[in-house]
């Protein structure tokens, strides 16, 4: 039987809800005629009691580093013009064959070149048969829209050129991370977020700060069950 989303309610019930808030009001000290006070300003909050990295602490990419590593991932440092020797080594020390490619900052794009003449099977996030070949990649590498130095996590988010499949499907992730994207922790990272997508929210935005885990089997905790087992980053000065 349908209802009316209308209020139902007699007029004795709303009185009676009337008088019990009135009631409430005035043990509270508050006078029940009167409008709530309204502070004159906005109160003064003292950003070191909640945040642990202040927006100029110098040392935010070396916290990031840290806390990342503690976090499971292997994290390694250069600048751009070592990032193809980075990515390279790193490949090195797994069997890796297949690897995705997947890159909001096109500027990344040669990488498939270099890796095409080391005899890696490169495919990339936007390739017609993308979406599946998510699923049969060893590899993927991406880059990733901020890092947050408070917790050594890095933020994602999917639009047209990102594929989100790219960063929870497969076995290995390699993620580049630019230096001058860490930002001391997300209360930074959410206006960042909002100008980048014109004022909206995206879709979905992931924070991720390791490689996957779960501890619902059994209460043991299980690396890779339903994501990257093997998490590494590139911190590019």
């Amino acid at each position: 039987m349908s209802q009316d989303s209308s209020d139902q309610r007699s007029p004795d019930s709303r009185n009676n809800r009337e008088l019990f808030l009135k009631t409430v009001r005035g043990a509270l000290g508050h006078n029940p005629g009167a409008a709530p006070p309204r502070p004159e300003s906005r109160p003064m909050r003292d950003e070191a009691c909640f945040r642990e990295v202040a927006v100029d602490n110098p040392e935010r990419v070396a916290r990031w580093v840290e806390r990342a590593k503690s976090n499971g991932m292997t994290v390694h440092r250069t600048d751009a013009a070592g990032i193809n020797a980075a990515v390279n080594a790193i490949l090195s020390e797994q069997n890796i064959k297949s690897i995705m490619l997947n890159f909001s900052d096109g500027r990344l794009a040669p990488m498939g070149e270099f890796l095409q003449a080391r005899a890696y099977q490169i495919h990339r996030w936007g390739e017609p048969d993308c979406a599946a070949m998510a699923f049969e990649c060893d590899a993927a590498i991406t880059d990733c829209r901020y890092g947050m130095a408070d917790s050594g996590a890095f933020l994602v988010w999917s639009d047209a050129g990102f594929g989100r499949s790219t960063t929870l499907t497969i076995p290995l992730h390699i993620v580049l991370v630019p230096a001058s994207r860490i930002l001391p922790d997300l209360i930074d990272a959410m206006p960042r977020i909002l100008g980048d997508n014109a004022g909206q929210m995206p879709s979905n935005v992931v924070v991720i700060n390791g490689p996957s885990k779960t501890g619902d089997i059994e209460m043991k905790l299980v690396t890779g069950v339903h994501g990257p087992k093997y998490l590494y980053a590139i911190v590019v000065d």
